[in-house]
């Protein structure tokens, strides 16, 4: 073909015909043009295609992330709900003293003990630069916000764990309340909500040992109706913030779903 063109190109200069010469060259240039511009759109096109399928993998992933994400953060809020109800329990008992098998005020205790914290599943699209390949740009938004959605929650959770850690656990300790709290918890089998596996059951035999519970909460009623009543405001505040998150993931992955339909 090449050779095709020069030996016209030669006929042209040997004829002496320089306008038709200057309109061949015009017009080569422009074949020349035309096929580098349809080289690059080829090209363009199998970059599209190639991004358009790595976004197809990177919302699936996003996709089996979220989902064990919201599942993760629907076991913390029941967590803090139970809570909620322990520590209401131990207050309607402390204002009116009832008969209550010890087992009840260990439950109640055990519940106040807990440390729900939300840990989710993270991702490398923003420290890759992977986000440049999400189209939709309310993904890509709510990816960008994510690590701060997600501090609204564990900021308030790490002030429950350091008011506990400060003034719940001594409590226990100081009134020999930890080892019957073990003991409620492990000798009949305790199956934790966060657990990896639902399946698995932790079982331990530890002996009681004997005190007067009723009389013990009692006596400890002042400390006990204020672990209880922060125990209350701390874990509704975290929870008022993970409603909030969880409504995000739930949009979250209807658009992601949308995407991949």
């Amino acid at each position: 073909m090449i050779k095709f063109f020069r030996h016209i190109r030669q006929r042209l200069i040997a004829d002496n015909r320089f306008s038709k010469y200057l309109l061949y060259a015009i017009g080569e240039i422009i074949l020349v043009v035309i096929g580098i511009l349809i080289a690059l759109q080829i090209n363009n096109w199998n970059e599209e295609r190639k991004e358009r399928f790595t976004e197809q993998k990177i919302l699936k992933q996003l996709q089996k992330e979220y989902t064990q994400n919201l599942k993760q953060l629907d076991e913390k809020i029941l967590m803090r709900n139970k809570m909620t109800q322990a520590s209401n329990a131990l207050l309607d008992y402390i204002d009116n003293p009832k008969d209550l098998e010890n087992d009840s005020l260990l439950y109640y205790l055990f519940r106040l003990s807990q440390d729900p914290t939300f840990d989710p599943i993270e991702n490398d699209i923003m420290t890759t630069g992977k986000l440049r390949l999400i189209t939709n740009d309310s993904i890509s938004e709510m990816l960008s916000n994510w690590t701060s959605d997600v501090n609204q929650v564990q900021e308030i959770e790490d002030n429950w764990q350091l008011f506990r850690n400060q003034n719940y656990q001594p409590l226990l300790l100081k009134e020999k309340l930890i080892r019957n709290v073990g003991a409620y918890i492990l000798n009949s089998g305790y199956s934790p909500e966060h657990a990896l596996d639902k399946d698995d059951t932790i079982s331990y035999r530890i002996k009681k040992n004997k005190i007067d519970l009723p009389s013990v909460i009692l006596e400890n009623a002042t400390e006990i109706e204020g672990v209880a009543s922060t125990c209350i405001i701390y874990n509704n505040v975290t929870n008022v913030q993970a409603y909030a998150l969880r409504k995000r993931i739930v949009r979250l992955l209807k658009l992601i779903q949308k995407e991949l339909s």
